[in-house]
């Protein structure tokens, strides 16, 4: 048997080709065929079989009111008249591709756009279909806005397409929904009204009025305006939503207006317990913790009153120290002395602005007469409690006396030093207790930098324990640059001395919300 040249295995082979297509396409056009029977048949059974329920529908939307358009019959060229139906060319018959006429074709495509452009009879119609379609673009652009969140422009839009279609009835429906979202709720009502004079079956208007009437409290009209919706579709989920929560609403209207009336509203009636049904427990003492760190108006009362009664019981002590003063200065009791028994002038020391001791350069003891009570060393009970040394003031056992102390110390660096020296870090829980004021953590920090720091002193076990007063977290949050600035030097400090762990310095760092 001869070989095939290559040639002719090409050939055949483009013949089996040829033929597996030709049956490919035979298949998918039986498969159309077939599918348009049955398409048909389906058809026609839906035409025949008569809807029970076709009366009782609505009508389509707007159907009544809108006029159909007039259009102008195209008049009928002498060329049209006798020419016919242009015949669909194959894509395989070059012959008559290269005697169709281009041009013309083009022209013709040209003349039906013009017919088509004039299909109204006047420009008023043409005018009136022009607005019509911007309008439907500002609606458009409306929902994009409103999809978005952004209510107000998409209010405006929707102005803008109303100015332009004023009985469509979408684009004050539309707007309503927008006003009910800024919380317009009267205007929203009167746009849902203006969509049921164009269209009396537009159900979204409806709901939506039904929505702005419940927001204004208007319960009984709300609930009429979804029975209506319910007229008109009896399946809408919404509308019978809304409507339940209208009566639950009215019902605890008419429950507050039937207590309102009741005499006894507002009145604590005491509560008496018999003696028989009474806990037979014994009483307990309870320990109260202070937690204010503000001074009410009847504790400033009650201070100012101590301080009266302390400022007279000083006025009655120096008259009795001037007489016992003047007893023992007087001339007869200097004569009768020896010679060596000179009295001089007293010399008060001062030490930290206040009155310690008078000394006297004679052999007469008077230190029981230069007391803090004498008339040099007497001060007023202000600029007393001003000029008291830090070493005046006890450890606080409380919040409320370490805050009295701090607002006399607070301007006074070296003082509130000293009053620092003098409390364990132990007790700063519970002088702070619940919280701890920025301000006097920003004081104690500006210590440690200031005096701590250069006297070589450790701070870091008050630092540590500060950590652990309530809120103390929220208050450092709230610390500024240069307030973060003091803790950065504190730490560097810490660092280089070498005396704290690692680990340790780390964390604490961290609870101070500095970057180590």
């Amino acid at each position: 048997m001869a070989k095939m040249s290559s040639s002719e295995a090409k050939m055949l082979m483009l013949q089996h080709q040829m033929r597996e297509n030709n049956m490919d396409l035979d298949a998918f056009v039986k498969d159309m065929n077939k599918w348009e029977d049955d398409i048909k048949e389906r058809e026609q059974k839906i035409i025949s079989k008569k809807s029970v329920n076709d009366q009782d529908l609505p009508p389509v939307r707007n159907s009544l009111k809108i006029k159909k358009k007039k259009k102008v019959k195209p008049k009928k060229d002498d060329d049209s008249q006798g020419s016919k139906p242009r015949k669909r060319i194959s894509g395989y018959d070059y012959r008559s591709w290269d005697k169709l006429d281009i041009d013309k074709m083009c022209d013709d495509v040209d003349k039906r756009e013009k017919s088509e452009s004039s299909d109204y009879e006047t420009d008023e119609e043409w005018e009136i279909e022009r607005k019509k379609q911007q309008a439907s673009l500002e609606k458009d652009a409306g929902n994009e806005y409103f999809k978005r969140g952004d209510y107000i422009n998409a209010i405006e839009s929707y102005t803008k397409g109303m100015g332009l279609d004023p009985t469509n009835p979408i684009l004050p429906a539309n707007r309503a929904m927008a006003l009910l979202k800024e919380k317009k709720y009267a205007a929203a009502e009167m746009d849902c009204m203006t969509a049921l004079t164009f269209d009396p079956l537009y159900v979204k208007a409806y709901l939506r009025l039904g929505s702005a009437q419940f927001f204004m409290k208007k319960l009984q009209k709300a609930k009429e305006t979804f029975e209506k919706v319910l007229q008109l579709e009896p399946q809408n989920k919404q509308a019978k939503l809304e409507i339940e929560k209208i009566e639950k609403e009215m019902k605890k209207e008419q429950m507050v207006t039937h207590d309102s009336a009741a005499p006894d509203l507002g009145i604590v009636k005491p509560i008496t317990i018999p003696p028989n049904k009474r806990s037979k427990k014994p009483l307990k003492r309870l320990e109260i913790e202070e937690v204010g760190v503000e001074e009410t108006d009847l504790r400033q009362a009650a201070r100012s009153r101590v301080e009266e009664s302390h400022s007279r019981q000083r006025k009655d002590t120096e008259s009795k120290d001037n007489q016992m003063f003047a007893k023992f200065t007087s001339p007869g009791m200097i004569n009768a002395g020896s010679s060596q028994n000179i009295v001089k002038e007293p010399k008060p020391v001062i030490m930290n602005g206040s009155a310690v001791k008078s000394q006297t350069d004679t052999r007469l003891d008077l230190s029981s007469v230069h007391s803090e009570t004498s008339p040099q060393a007497s001060v007023s009970p202000r600029s007393e409690a001003k000029s008291l040394s830090p070493r005046s003031f006890s450890v606080p056992g409380s919040s409320f006396q370490f805050q009295a102390d701090y607002k006399v110390l607070k301007n006074d660096t070296a003082a509130f030093y000293d009053y620092l020296k003098k409390i364990e870090p132990a007790l700063y829980p519970k002088l702070f207790g619940e919280c701890l004021d920025a301000e006097i953590l920003l004081k104690m920090l500006t210590v440690f930098q200031n005096c701590y720091k250069p006297a070589g002193e450790d701070y870091f076990p008050h630092m540590r324990k500060l950590t652990e007063v309530k809120r103390f977290g929220m208050t450092v949050m709230f610390f500024s640059r240069k307030e973060k600035q003091v803790l950065q030097d504190l730490f560097e400090n810490l660092k280089q001395n070498g005396a704290v762990p690692e680990s340790d310095l780390k964390s604490l760092a961290t609870k101070y919300g500095i970057n180590y």
